[in-house]
């Protein structure tokens, strides 16, 4: 069976947590008695397909994580950006990192080892594109978390929301740091971003005339490398903590 190294990205703040949960970390967050972090590791290991893990954090959240994590279990100190934070970690993972590493974000905790697993393997072993991404269906979505608000996008194919997981070629991060850059400053920004796709790509988006073979053949122009989609029926992939209502809701389903 076919095993990675995984990231698990966690440099980033959510000023709102702070009220809630006495913390900015979403990594930290305390979840019926445990951090957020901790779902998202023990599915990682669960699925067994994962060797090694290393938390991406900032460095006081790093410190309060010291002493407490699984022996196959590390952190690095995250940069100041998301490509930078990606790279800082691969580098961690030494010269016995695994050809392609699996990246995830640090608020999806109803993630479990059997949606890894399923990810995985519906990712090529070993992998022959520098890219995996995963996309849920609308429906899929719908079926697990009917009270859950996501953001969707239309396709010819169907209607998706992207998930939070992917498995990506460490050279594809550490080569790309400038093209990532470039991509983080323009997430924001319409218009450039817009510009920088091709009016053509964005056009046939709005009208849904878009299909999953024409953003992937657009994404791997941009990105430099084979990239490819993952749809996956596991919606728990999807179900990341933006807001105060995301943490109720996802605080319902762990009671459950």
């Amino acid at each position: 069976m076919w095993q990675y190294d995984a990231i698990i990205l966690a440099g980033g703040r959510s000023p709102w947590l702070k009220e809630v949960c006495g913390t900015e970390f979403r990594c930290l967050a305390p979840l019926k008695g445990r951090r957020m972090v901790d779902y998202i590791l023990d599915a990682l290991l669960a699925s067994g397909r994962v060797r090694r893990i290393v938390i991406a954090t900032n460095a006081e959240a790093a410190a309060q994580l010291e002493g407490t994590l699984p022996s196959d279990v590390s952190t690095c100190i995250a940069a100041t950006d998301m490509p930078g934070t990606a790279a800082a970690a691969v580098k961690a993972l030494g010269k016995e990192c695994t050809e392609s590493v699996l990246f995830a974000c640090d608020d999806i905790p109803l993630l479990t080892g059997p949606a890894v697993q399923s990810f995985l393997e519906q990712c090529q072993s070993p992998p022959d594109q520098g890219i995996y991404y995963a996309i849920i269906p609308k429906a899929a979505c719908l079926k697990r978390f009917p009270d859950a608000k996501r953001t969707y996008g239309t396709l010819r194919d169907g209607t998706f929301t992207g998930g939070n997981l992917m498995l990506i070629k460490k050279e594809v991060v550490i080569n790309t740091q400038q093209l990532g850059r470039e991509i983080f400053a323009l997430r924001k920004s319409p218009f450039g971003l817009a510009n920088w796709l091709g009016w053509s790509f964005i056009f046939k988006a709005v009208f849904r005339r878009l299909s999953i073979k024409e953003a992937e053949k657009r994404f791997s122009q941009i990105m430099h490398t084979p990239s490819k989609a993952v749809i996956t029926s596991y919606a728990e992939i999807g179900m990341d903590v933006d807001k105060p209502e995301d943490l109720k809701l996802i605080d319902k389903y762990l009671s459950k």
